[in-house]
């Protein structure tokens, strides 16, 4: 299978390295795309070093900025399956292949740390909290019967990859505005069951289930409520200009 795998990463010097070489020896002759979010320390040097591509932002772009550069640089060269991964050394590589197995007939597959006994590490409860809600969002307005619907871990067809990163994440959020957007629009979605650990790095991320940034899913999510059908996406800047190493 040929597959690229885009790892967004901000100031991750201190991970990075690991998550590159367990996706390089979970999936051999993969292409292993690290997009350098204009970090501040050597997590572009310890990138390529594991031996990734690095494609370096020369401005802070965000969680869903970095993404769409990735998917544009995966894109470039033919390819069967786009997966994304943390870079914080939250996900666990050998879940990749499964992802990518269970593409098939699916356009994006979830890895899902709520589907088995345990999430694999101990949640936040102000974080579990979150996450529940973006869970009753998904499901009530949506439709969509998803229990981690803010996993990072995930498998993409081509063809959706190349869609959001010409059009953009609605409202610039990558996790449940997006999947009901998506869901109306006809994609197929559906999860797998993985095991997911603390990041050892600050997540580009990090407090993604806090207040604001709930805020920013829950009134996305409110104007989806009162639409009927998919509506289109909110067009973004551009991603910021890069410099490949």
């Amino acid at each position: 299978m040929n597959a690229a795998i885009v790892i967004p990463a901000r100031d991750e010097g201190t991970a990075i390295d690991g998550v590159v070489r367990g996706a390089r020896s979970a999936m051999p002759g993969s292409r292993v795309i690290v997009v350098d979010d204009a970090s501040r320390d050597c997590t572009a040097a310890r990138a390529r070093a594991a031996g990734a591509e690095v494609l370096r932002l020369d401005t802070h772009a965000g969680y869903a900025g970095a993404l769409r550069a990735g998917y544009r640089h995966a894109l470039a060269d033919p390819v069967d399956v786009v997966l994304q991964m943390d870079g914080d050394g939250q996900h666990r590589a050998p879940d990749l292949p499964r992802l990518a197995r269970a593409l098939h007939g699916k356009d994006l597959v979830l890895g899902s740390r709520f589907i088995g006994p345990s999430p694999g590490y101990r949640i936040p409860p102000l974080r579990r909290a979150g996450m529940a809600a973006c869970r009753w969002m998904a499901r009530e307005v949506g439709g969509l019967h998803l229990t981690d619907p803010t996993s990072g871990l995930r498998a993409l067809r081509p063809a959706l990859a190349a869609r959001i990163a010409d059009e953009g994440f609605p409202g610039g959020l990558t996790e449940t505005s997006l999947l009901i957007h998506l869901h109306r629009a006809g994609f197929h979605i559906s999860e797998i069951p993985v095991s997911m650990c603390a990041g050892d790095g600050r997540s580009m991320h990090a407090g993604m289930a806090g207040p604001a940034h709930l805020a920013r899913i829950s009134w996305m999510v409110l104007g989806q409520a009162t639409r009927r059908g998919a509506a289109p996406p909110r067009r973004e800047a551009s991603p910021a200009p890069v410099a490949r190493i």
